[in-house]
């Protein structure tokens, strides 16, 4: 009888001929290369095809510079689940400089020990073969990417810190073990929150950047006509926009919906297992994952933005993207106290805790004004993806002639 190990390499050995395979005719020449930038791997936690976040921004930016492969595996479960009208396999973008791969894993991922090493092996054979005979860089924002580094050779690694994903309920046991080995590893260490930036410290001896996300503006506020599917529903409409997991607070839910009764409480994101709201008000309105082009259109016709996190260790770390595009549509927004919100945003948001929640979405809509919205509109229009795309690619070319002694 094989040995689990001996099973294992035979089929980490078949793998590695199939991606091979697989790499050579589908993905050959998969990037527009211009001449004198290095190529760059993005690694994203964040698939392509799911809530619009910094990472598919950041590819989008930095491919106007470089050739950027942007690779979000997906576990197979997905594609029968939130991905299962949406997933592509690989798709290209900006005239050819960008291909996005979304390579499809073995589910158990998180819970087996064996199943991710079998996936670390099949997705190093692919990206070997895909990156083969560059000189690459590798940016990642997953802090379990760290099973890859003994089987990768990219020329830096960068370590962008999005969120907590080692604090969530379904990370790895070992997650915090191999976002140190990156930690250890990256050239330089990028954080979209001032919460993850002061947990980094002393972690690493890379330069740590805080680096805030930001929001297109000019998409958010052109005249959209109001999606179908909350026409009929009554004003005043209590916006969330956002994924909904174990950090979002279900019964914040049914606060707001109680201080609206004769309003509706409109929510438009993914909901996944983890979320918890039972015996909700029929005023709450559930309406799944939309296209990002067509997310203005549920912005521009809600009278408020609402952020209900739950007080754990993955909401404190966050510095949410829908703050910005909220404010970009001129809305009020409540919010949990979270750390980001209450440091960078106090004087255009309200939080609140639990207890008083049901009063401030009453006095937020109440006390809402012309002259308020176009102050929110303000702020966000300094705060462009554009700034955070220029600084990346200014750190990378530094890196790219060897003067990078660590700060700008």
């Amino acid at each position: 009888m094989q040995s689990s190990d001996s099973l294992l390499q035979k089929l980490f050995a078949s793998h590695r001929h199939l991606a091979g395979q697989f790499c050579t005719v589908a993905l050959r020449r998969p990037v527009t290369r211009p001449t004198g930038r290095t190529p760059l791997l993005l690694f994203s936690q964040v698939a392509w095809d799911t809530v619009w976040q910094r990472p598919q921004e950041q590819a989008l930016y930095l491919s106007r510079h470089r050739p950027v492969v942007y690779v979000s595996p997906v576990q197979a479960h997905e594609l029968t689940g939130r991905l299962a009208d949406r997933w592509q396999l690989f798709r290209r973008l900006n005239g050819g400089r960008l291909l996005v791969f979304s390579p499809v894993l073995f589910s158990g991922e998180y819970r087996h020990r064996a199943v991710r090493k079998l996936n670390a092996a099949m997705m190093a054979g692919l990206l070997n073969k895909l990156m083969e005979g560059d000189k690459y860089f590798m940016l990642t924002n997953s802090p379990f990417s760290g099973a890859l580094l003994p089987h990768l050779r990219p020329r830096r690694i960068l370590l962008d810190l999005i969120d907590d994903f080692c604090a969530f309920k379904w990370a790895p046991p070992e997650g915090r073990s191999l976002e140190n080995q990156l930690l250890a590893r990256a050239s330089h260490v990028f954080t979209g929150t001032g919460t993850l930036a002061d947990d980094a410290l002393g972690r690493t001896r890379a330069p740590i950047e805080y680096l805030p996300s930001g929001v297109r503006s000019k998409r958010l506020t052109k005249p959209m006509e109001e999606p179908g599917d909350i026409s009929h529903l009554p004003h005043p409409r209590v916006l969330y926009g956002g994924t909904l997991n174990d950090r979002v607070d279900g019964d914040l839910f049914a606060r707001t919906a109680r201080a609206v009764p004769e309003g509706s409480v409109v929510v438009v994101g993914p909901r996944h297992d983890s979320f918890h709201a039972p015996g909700l008000p029929k005023n709450v309105h559930f309406l799944g994952l939309k296209p990002h082009e067509a997310l203005p259109g549920y912005y521009q016709h809600c009278d408020l933005g609402i952020m209900p996190f739950a007080d754990c260790l993955a909401a404190r770390a966050i510095n949410p993207i829908k703050t910005l595009e909220y404010l970009a549509c001129g809305l009020p927004v409540l919010s949990s106290p979270i750390p980001d919100v209450v440091r960078y945003y106090r004087d255009v948001v309200e939080t609140s805790f639990p207890a008083g929640w049901g009063d401030g979405v009453r006095r937020l809509l109440s006390e809402d004004t012309e002259e308020l919205r176009e102050e929110r509109r303000h702020f966000a229009r300094n705060r462009s993806w554009g700034s955070l795309g220029r600084a990346m690619e200014k750190r990378l070319r530094r890196l790219e002639s060897g003067d990078d002694n660590g700060a700008f």
